[in-house]
């Protein structure tokens, strides 16, 4: 038997790397570590699920040093620039929102006339607050929307920033409503 897998090896090279067969043997190893582990007769594998958590949540709390807060982005990251978005003086607004610190949300509403509005809205990852960059008028029977409007949104979002006439407003809803009222 030992000459024989010795044949098949010779005939069939593990080209794998050895960073990728050393892997393959640390998995096998933490395998074997699991005490309650049990392969049935046909194969098939079974684990006490206790065990199976408590090696997750060990691990979880080795490694967590890995893990990056969403409000404190890595040291290698570096704006495009000194982008600042100065709102207007309005009193829904506290602080200026560096551009860097949203993230788009996409809101949608139907009117009492069948059409849909798509609002994208920008939210301040450090204030909370909620503006709309752009909104879209959708009236007629579409199923999905057609290719032209995500690219159009991105340089509407764009303008929106560069010219940073954004009101921020505590709530989704209450930016949306602020949008419609200055149609």
């Amino acid at each position: 038997m030992i000459n024989f897998q010795r044949f098949v090896a010779w005939l069939f090279p593990d080209r794998r790397s050895e960073r990728e067969k050393a892997r393959e043997r640390e998995f096998i190893r933490a395998a074997n570590s699991l005490k309650t582990l049990s392969v049935t007769d046909q194969g098939g594998m079974s684990i006490d699920p206790v065990e199976l958590r408590d090696q997750i949540v060990t691990s979880r709390e080795q490694l967590k040093h890995l893990v990056h807060k969403p409000e404190a982005p890595s040291r290698s990251f570096r704006a495009a620039g000194g982008a600042q978005v100065e709102p207007s003086m309005s009193p829904t607004v506290e602080a200026p929102v560096s551009a860097m610190d949203c993230i788009d949300v996409v809101a949608w509403r139907r009117l009492p006339s069948g059409a849909v509005v798509r609002y994208v809205c920008l939210h301040s990852t450090s204030t909370g607050r909620y503006s709309v960059a752009t909104a879209n008028l959708f009236s007629g029977a579409l199923e999905s929307l057609p290719t032209w409007v995500y690219g159009n949104t991105n340089r509407q979002i764009a303008n929106a920033l560069q010219l940073g006439d954004l009101q921020w407003y505590a709530a989704v809803s209450e930016a949306m409503d602020a949008w419609d009222a200055e149609l």
